[in-house]
């Protein structure tokens, strides 16, 4: 949608998240997840495919994962499925390749946290694939790395009171979430949700370090001066700049609540600065609306804009703000109501600019009175592609539509215009300035007797 709330693209019907304009070989592209949601564990996870689009919203690929390992849960287990890709990342890398997540459900010995010896976890995975190739460049297990990322470590706590207990394959224990990966220096950085970390691999999957919200992990905090760098439930987590082996400075939507735990700590968007030498971690910002403060259990994203504008967008509750470079509150979106939509990550772009290889749609209603009104809209078309339509009209239904009668201004997804009396043939283009882009199909108009 624009930033007046006005739709610019909407998919075909069906289960679709992860939307982002993101780029390949130099050129912008939309990416998206669509799948089921559940995978059969917890409504957290999905089982899908991830679509990549060019600028026409032609298909470029779909990306899907089956090695024939994967066991989904609960009423799904029984069901073939061609992909096991998770909802939860999706990220095209400079050289080419796509970093994604996915779940496993698989056995493992819970006595460790009281649970059974013939328990089930959910095993999380990490893939990098070539786009061009399809090579597996990199997988990641979280169940290989227990002895480094042990059990006890979760705080999604064993056993929590519902049926994800672990005790079969259909009810696997979600000890780790890793709900963000992306590239950092020659390895990768994670967001593991329920072990409130953000955790670095090398480029072969071993833990460089581990920065836990709680305790720290392997490093200590220091400088707090009153902002606090403990995070937890988080999402999200970036990159904002880096110097191998020596600093890094990251940001993460700081979820601080979840479906237990709420209500206490404001959710923010937190940028932290470690020191990999002294093992050292110290709050740069925590930023929020003063004026809007949320406690959000689930999802969300902080991004970082040009100009060092910030983006928070609080998932669960469906609210957008934007900040300027000095955190002042800038643009402000609700779009529906709490506890009825969300938006698992939502992004602030501009560099989205998209011609549909469709034509446009129009549609015609006639009124009591017996004006007719002409609808036109052109699905997934940008703003900056067209700012009007040019209309077509004749009295005669098997006429010719050469010459445009009237040039009405763009209004949004939609736009509306009164048709001339007596036309029974019509036809719209959008088009910018006086040029027409592309023209819809020409529709005959069934007049009503009034």
């Amino acid at each position: 949608m624009d930033q007046l709330g006005n739709p610019i693209w909407h998919s075909a019907n069906g289960y679709l998240g992860q939307l982002e304009v993101q780029q390949l070989d130099g050129e912008n592209v939309l990416t998206y997840w669509t799948g089921g949601i559940g995978g059969g564990f917890v409504d957290a996870h999905g089982i899908g495919t991830i679509t990549i689009l060019d600028s026409t919203y032609k298909l470029i690929k779909n990306v899907t994962l089956n090695d024939g390992t994967f066991k989904a849960g609960d009423s799904m287990q029984n069901k073939p499925y061609p992909s096991y890709i998770d909802i939860h990342e999706s990220i095209i890398t400079s050289k080419g390749s796509l970093i994604i997540t996915a779940y496993n459900s698989t056995p493992y010995n819970l006595s460790a946290v009281g649970g059974p010896e013939d328990g089930w976890i959910l095993d999380s995975l990490i893939y990098e694939f070539d786009l061009r190739t399809n090579e597996t460049l990199f997988r990641w297990s979280s169940v290989e790395h227990i002895d480094e990322l042990p059990l006890n470590g979760s705080h999604q706590l064993y056993p929590n009171g519902s049926i994800i207990d672990g005790n079969n394959a259909t009810h696997p224990w979600d000890y780790f979430l890793t709900n963000s990966v992306a590239p950092l220096d020659d390895g990768y950085i994670l967001s593991c949700r329920h072990y409130w970390s953000a955790i670095a691999l090398d480029s072969k999957g071993n833990v460089k370090w581990n920065l836990n919200g709680e305790d720290g992990g392997d490093f200590d905090f220091v400088n707090q001066t009153g902002k606090s760098s403990t995070f937890s439930w988080q999402h999200y987590v970036r990159p904002l700049n880096s110097t191998p082996n020596k600093d890094a400075t990251i940001y993460m939507f700081n979820n601080h609540n979840n479906g237990f735990d709420n209500g206490t700590n404001p959710s923010t968007g937190l940028t932290l600065y470690l020191d990999l030498q002294k093992r050292t971690v110290e709050t740069v910002s925590v930023l929020r609306d003063p004026k809007d403060v949320v406690y959000v259990d689930s999802q969300g994203t902080y991004q970082r804009l040009p100009g060092d504008h910030k983006f928070l967008a609080n998932g669960q509750i469906p609210t957008l703000t934007e900040f300027d470079d000095n955190d002042r509150v800038v643009m402000k979106v609700r779009f529906g109501q709490d506890n009825q939509v969300s938006s698992y990550r939502s992004y602030l772009v501009s560099n989205w600019s998209a011609t549909p290889y469709w034509a446009p749609k129009i549609a015609t209603t006639q009124e009591p009175s017996g004006i007719v009104t002409l609808s036109m809209s052109w699905n997934g078309a940008t703003p900056d592609v067209y700012d009007c339509w040019m209309i077509y009209e004749s009295t005669d239904v098997n006429g010719t539509l050469t010459e445009i009668s009237q040039e009405v201004r763009r209004t949004g997804f939609e736009t509306n215009a009164t048709l001339s009396a007596g036309t029974r043939l019509v036809a719209a283009a959008a088009g910018r300035g006086k040029r027409a882009s592309r023209r819809s199909k020409s529709l005959r108009v069934e007049l009503l007797s009034v």
